[in-house]
């Protein structure tokens, strides 16, 4: 665990003074809130609560913000040689997997709770009436939800990073993985079972992100984030021991 730990310490300060970080964040900030007032407009006077509003605001722009906070975890060592390095120490392949991957679920957790300052915080000063449904608690089983998406994003885009050798082309692979593929995948699904539409009107992850923020939970729904999440660590953890081993 002492491992874990120093990288994702490590990486963290990384991400604090790099501008790689902060601009991705306050644009993912400035995107959402925009999504979310104009969500808000487009739900008046339906059955919609706030919480679902917020969720459904925030997933469509968190594929993003992981592959962009994702691109440089590996990619950056691997062009500047570093990786070298840093695999002659002695820390095991998934102690760093883990620790990376934790730092960039720390940026994003973070994202996250900011945003929430919209909803809790702005919406209640511009409209009074609101302030009563703007409390914290039914806001965390759609955190919970997006908290599991962002593990899928930022772990898919950590393993396309261990496997780039350029920040660039480690970017444009993981908006392809995280943001491209699931709904080049939705599209096709439509399109070769046109009747499974009524069923699925919206992205999977929109769906997820309505059930759970009206209290349809499903343990399905978290395996179905949390299995491919630990595959793609265990790919990226296999992945840096090949490239320890080649030397």
């Amino acid at each position: 665990m002492g491992a874990i730990s120093v990288t994702w310490r490590r990486e963290v300060r990384a991400f604090g003074g790099a501008y790689s970080c902060a601009i991705p964040v306050a644009a993912f900030l400035a995107v959402c809130g925009w999504s979310f007032v104009a969500a808000l407009r487009q739900a008046e006077g339906s059955v919609l609560q706030l919480p679902t509003v917020w969720g459904l605001s925030i997933s469509l722009w968190l594929p993003v913000l992981c592959a962009v906070l994702t691109m440089r975890l590996f990619a950056e060592e691997r062009s500047s040689g570093m990786i070298e390095l840093l695999l002659s120490s002695p820390i095991m392949e998934r102690d760093l997997v883990m620790g990376k991957f934790l730092s960039a679920m720390t940026v994003v957790a973070v994202s996250i709770g900011l945003s929430l300052l919209v909803p809790l915080a702005v919406l209640p000063a511009v409209s009074p009436p609101l302030a009563a449904s703007c409390r914290l608690l039914p806001f965390a089983p759609t955190f919970l939800i997006l908290l599991l998406q962002a593990a899928l994003w930022c772990s898919a885009g950590l393993m396309v990073s261990v496997y780039s050798r350029t920040q660039a082309s480690a970017a444009v692979s993981s908006l392809v993985l995280c943001c491209g593929l699931p709904v080049a995948l939705y599209v096709a699904v439509l399109f070769w079972v046109p009747s499974i539409r009524s069923e699925t009107s919206s992205m999977p992850q929109l769906v997820h992100v309505y059930d759970f923020s009206t209290g349809l939970y499903s343990a399905a729904t978290v395996a179905a984030y949390l299995f491919p999440s630990l595959f793609f660590l265990f790919a990226s953890s296999k992945r840096l021991a090949w490239i320890r081993l080649k030397g």
